[in-house]
């Protein structure tokens, strides 16, 4: 059952967070930032709302999980325009919620629409904006947040100087909870002078024809770096991952050099992984990658530095060239 009701009639300065619904589905990180938020807010004596955008009840796939959501509220806004993700008609919706509720603070997913609507938002509210957060928590009634900074080597700790704070959390940073307690549910109704309209046109949706990846819930990660030297090995991974039922992730900088896609980063400015096995071919270990993946169950690291920090965390480490034990490992269980 869901209740109707008029935007201005919302409750006020309470603690909003981003429910990312796309072609139906609701993106998990919209459930794993409630963790950390559900804390936040019960110390603040705040509610936890999460918003929601779609184009119909109907077309939401995932109904159930939020029905098991750690939200206290479910706010759904409803219109065919928000069939298709539109930047700016997103980020003018949250903006108008926003005016109206005067939230303690607004958080998203780090995803790629995350990413994009809440500077959308900061900037014409001129609020500040903190991102990738990957831990947070009170101190005299403040949110204090936690991020990478100065090259991925220290972590800073960080307060907002304008309300609503305004973050977006790092994907996979935290595990996602069940609530025994159902949220209201509670369609929004806008004003009939607000404008739907978008200068962005879909005139046809393809879906990818790659994977997406589900690093952040694999039970078993294959992660290469620098070490497998170029991209050829590197895509050698994505054999292994079938073979192993795995995921493939990766560090930094053979992201940024084009070895393969962003969304595999693993570390504080990318995806946090919690395998129950993780195997590292040519990675070093720098902070940046294993404050992504040092809560793995069972850490394998293949390298020629023995004095890796990651061979050096790791439960077996096997001490070589990485692409040749890779080619190796490869061989025998194709086999």
């Amino acid at each position: 059952m869901i209740e109707k009701i008029k935007l201005e009639d919302l409750k006020k300065e309470n603690i909003l967070a981003f429910g990312e619904i796309y072609q139906g589905k609701l993106h998990p990180s919209s459930l794993e930032i409630l963790t950390p938020l559900k804390e936040i807010a019960e110390k603040l004596d705040k509610s936890l709302i999460l918003v929601c955008l779609a184009d119909s009840l109907e077309s939401i796939h995932d109904l159930e999980s939020l029905k098991k959501s750690l939200a206290d509220e479910v706010w759904f806004i409803f219109h065919s325009k928000l069939r298709d993700f539109k930047d700016d008609l997103y980020a003018r919706v949250f903006i108008e919620i926003i005016k109206s509720t005067n939230p303690y603070g607004v958080f998203f997913p780090a995803t790629l629409i995350g990413v994009s609507i809440a500077p959308r938002i900061a900037g014409v509210l001129n609020l500040g904006l903190c991102a990738h957060v990957n831990a947070l928590e009170i101190e005299n009634n403040q949110i204090i947040m936690a991020r990478p900074t100065y090259g991925e080597n220290i972590i800073a700790k960080l307060t907002s100087k304008t309300i609503p704070v305004m973050a977006t959390i790092s994907i996979g940073a935290f595990s996602p909870k069940t609530s025994e307690k159902t949220p209201v549910f509670k369609e929004v109704i806008f004003p009939e002078n607000f404008s739907w309209e978008s200068a962005l046109k879909v005139r046809s949706f393809r879906s990818s024809k790659k994977k997406p990846s589900r690093l952040s819930t694999a039970k078993v990660v294959v992660a290469g770096g620098r070490g497998l030297k170029n991209k050829e090995n590197f895509q050698k991974l994505f054999e292994l991952a079938e073979i192993l039922k795995a995921e493939v992730g990766a560090t930094r900088p053979v992201c940024y050099e084009g070895w393969v896609e962003e969304e595999r980063m693993i570390g504080v400015s990318g995806v946090t992984v919690k395998p129950k096995v993780y195997i590292g071919f040519g990675i070093s270990g720098a902070l940046q990658h294993t404050a992504g993946m040092e809560n793995s169950e069972f850490i394998i690291a293949i390298n020629t530095d023995k004095e890796a920090p990651l061979v050096k965390m790791a439960h077996l480490s096997l001490i070589g060239d990485a692409k040749k034990i890779l080619d190796l490992l490869l061989k025998k269980l194709k086999r």
